[in-house]
């Protein structure tokens, strides 16, 4: 695939992307093409994200990307809002030289915002802003998240917190399409006449792709992990 440079620009803090080829490590710049994913190309391996809200792609340009924070922005708590959690979608096309596997780590944070209404002069309670957890549901769901796999996604994990597709990516004249959250659960928030609360995602990816034949040797893993 030709990458047609003059229009990317450069961003360094989209995502956090380790490409490794054989036992060397090294950290890929990402770059966002106009009306296409995040482009991230080095050595024996080409990978493109792309985010979408009903189908509509986040950009660098988007309403719904932090460019300081480097974040995608999910609104969890209103079905109306064009940036829905159950309308995210997540994709990369994944196209090596040489047979590869791959991991991953969402990255996220959940905040909940509470607003106090109608307060006395003199009188007021600034707003919370607090972090939310949560527990590990099990499949479909993202460990500790209301995010959701794919429909038969059966993937492995580790205590780090890497999700491990057990699918080996082969060399094809075009890019595997891999897709890895489809939306995820809203957060139940309350609005009365005392208070307001809003509740927010934000994430961005961690992506590692090795070639096949070296994960154990890469990743500091069991050979036999797959298995």
């Amino acid at each position: 695939m030709m990458i047609k440079k003059r229009k990317m620009l450069i961003v360094i803090t989209t995502f956090v992307v380790l490409m490794m080829t054989g036992i060397v490590a090294t950290y890929a710049y990402f770059q966002i093409e106009e009306d296409r994913g995040i482009i991230i190309s080095t050595g024996d391996f080409y990978v493109e994200m792309f985010v979408y809200f009903d189908g509509e792609l986040v950009t660098m340009d988007s309403d719904y990307y932090d460019i300081d924070k480097g974040v995608v922005i999910v609104n969890t708590f209103d079905e109306t809002s064009d940036n829905y959690i159950e309308d995210l979608d997540i994709y990369v096309d994944i196209d090596p030289i040489v047979a590869a596997r791959y991991r991953f780590k969402v990255k996220q944070e959940w905040e909940l915002q509470r607003y106090y209404l109608n307060q006395a002069a003199g009188d007021e309670i600034d707003p919370v802003f607090q972090s939310i957890y949560f527990d590990n549901y099990g499949l479909p769901y993202y460990p500790f998240s209301q995010l959701t796999f794919p429909s038969g996604t059966t993937p492995l994990f580790d205590t780090e917190g890497y999700v491990y597709p057990t699918d080996i990516i082969l060399t094809s004249d075009i890019a595997t399409n891999v897709h890895l959250i489809d939306g995820g659960d809203p957060y139940l928030v309350r609005s009365n006449d005392a208070i307001e609360e809003f509740c927010y995602l934000y994430f961005d990816i961690e992506f590692e792709i090795v070639q096949a034949n070296r994960f154990s040797e890469v990743w500091g893993i069991d050979p036999t992990f797959y298995d």
